[in-house]
């Protein structure tokens, strides 16, 4: 941004030359996710409840997909870590999922709010009403075929265009702020959980090594990008203060 405003201060004959031409340009697409802030993913989930469509062929799958987001929200998950649950790897009683064969390699036992636990068991109380067979996946449609990842993407869309969330990504300078995506709501489970052990007074720093095992990264140095972005307002003051800097110069 320096470099920028010196250049342009050449161009008015302001300066004779840019005082900082020796200074290496920033790293090339630099990722700002999207963070949902808590008020928001609250708002998001509820506006899922409220597209579900109540008729017999279309109700589970909609309520499967309405579990998917709900564990990305609540526990940070992957998007294919939730399509591909298996209903052994959900432990009622223990409040527990287990992760096998997901990214990296790494199989973790996650606990899970008691909240999400309830709604899993109406989505298996629901099961029973509509299965003809034993699918032995958790997340499934009335016709027993599996959730995939562009139905979720459509339902995604359609529920942020719902609640008047829906922003295109922007490019600015070397830095790309992403639009909403359903990864969101995993980056946004991070950086609030961060936050949240911030407000207690404790490091978030220390707690990396904790959340990178509960969101299954290969080494927690990777978690740390979380830290880069505090919350959904500081990201969106980063927004504007680079569209301010665009403007003006």
């Amino acid at each position: 941004m320096v470099k920028m405003f010196f250049n342009f201060l050449v161009r008015k004959d302001l300066i004779q030359e840019n005082p900082l031409l020796e200074i290496a340009q920033l790293p090339k697409n630099q990722i700002v996710p999207f963070i949902f802030s808590p008020e928001e993913t609250d708002l998001l989930i509820n506006g899922v409840i409220k597209l579900m469509r109540r008729t017999e062929r279309l109700y589970l799958g909609d309520f499967s997909a309405y579990i998917s987001f709900l564990l990305m929200a609540r526990c940070g998950l992957r998007i294919s870590e939730t399509l591909n649950l298996l209903k052994v790897n959900y432990m009622s009683e223990e409040r527990t999922i287990y992760i096998e064969k997901t990214k990296f390699k790494k199989d973790r036992l996650i606990p899970i709010p008691k909240a999400v636990v309830a709604e899993i068991n109406n989505l298996l109380n629901l099961r029973r009403l509509f299965d003809k067979e034993d699918n032995p996946l958790l997340l499934v449609k009335s016709d027993q075929t599996k959730i995939v990842k562009s139905y979720m993407g459509l339902k995604f869309k359609e529920v942020i265009k719902y609640i008047n969330l829906y922003q295109p990504r922007k490019v600015i300078g070397t830095t790309n702020f992403c639009g909403p995506s359903p990864h969101s709501l995993r980056h946004s489970f991070a950086v609030n959980t961060l936050k949240r052990i911030k407000l207690q007074g404790k490091s978030p720093q220390n707690a990396l090594p904790v959340l990178a095992t509960y969101m299954g990264h290969s080494e927690y140095r990777y978690t740390t990008k979380y830290l880069k972005v505090l919350d959904a307002e500081h990201r969106h003051q980063m927004f504007d203060f680079s569209m301010s800097m665009r403007e003006g110069i």
